[in-house]
């Protein structure tokens, strides 16, 4: 009679462990295939020339100083269907670029271009192993905020925002349990309230979780 006494009150004592561990298993199955991660890098600024079908260097013959290639980021979180197909949200920012003027006198002007936004994006993957290869095409709310200052003094800023596509590719490599780094290129469009065109390609490195 103890020994059966003493069973049930173990069994009974296990059942809110058995539940705890249930629950988390289901958590885990409703988030099977979803992931996320930070990257950063560097952007390559250009310039979208409406004349013609190429892109143009940001930096012009005019400046003295200029700076296409800024630091920018991407933060992003999606959800594969299936392990080759599947959607992926992202917001990002591309960075600063920038071009001095020397205007004589001792006057420089300073004009600042920032391409940021957030966009839904269709995602391609294939996998081999611990390695991911993916290409991710999207569109995106893109802002493009112009600056403009002569000796460090405002004088305009302008930010416009319209739909443009956001394209990308990258390779991920599984290196703990369900963290991957990963090694990305992704191109953003904008354009600002001056009517001028610009592109930026960020080449990124970071790090991401799979459920």
């Amino acid at each position: 009679m103890r020994a059966a006494v003493l069973a049930i009150s173990l069994i009974l004592g296990a059942l809110p462990f058995t539940s705890h561990a249930q629950v988390y298993s289901d958590q885990t199955q409703a988030m099977a295939g979803s992931y996320l991660g930070l990257n950063v890098g560097r952007s390559d600024y250009s310039w979208r020339n409406p004349s013609g079908p190429t892109t143009d260097d940001f930096c012009p013959s005019g400046a003295y100083d200029c700076r296409h290639n800024p630091n920018g980021w991407k933060l992003y979180a999606g959800y594969m269907i299936w392990p080759y197909f599947g959607f992926e949200g992202t917001g990002y920012w591309m960075g600063d670029a920038h071009a001095k003027f020397d205007l004589g006198g001792g006057n420089v002007q300073k004009n600042v271009i920032s391409i940021s936004g957030y966009a839904l994006s269709a995602v391609g993957a294939v996998p081999l192993g611990p390695v991911r290869l993916n290409g991710r095409l999207g569109w995106a709310a893109s802002t493009a905020t112009r600056k403009d200052d002569i000796n460090g003094a405002n004088i305009g800023r302008g930010s416009t925002s319209r739909g443009e596509p956001l394209i990308g590719a990258g390779v991920s490599v599984q290196v703990w349990r369900g963290m991957f780094v990963s090694f990305d290129w992704d191109r953003a469009r904008a354009e600002t309230d001056l009517g001028e065109k610009f592109q930026a390609d960020m080449f990124s490195a970071g790090i991401g979780w799979r459920f």
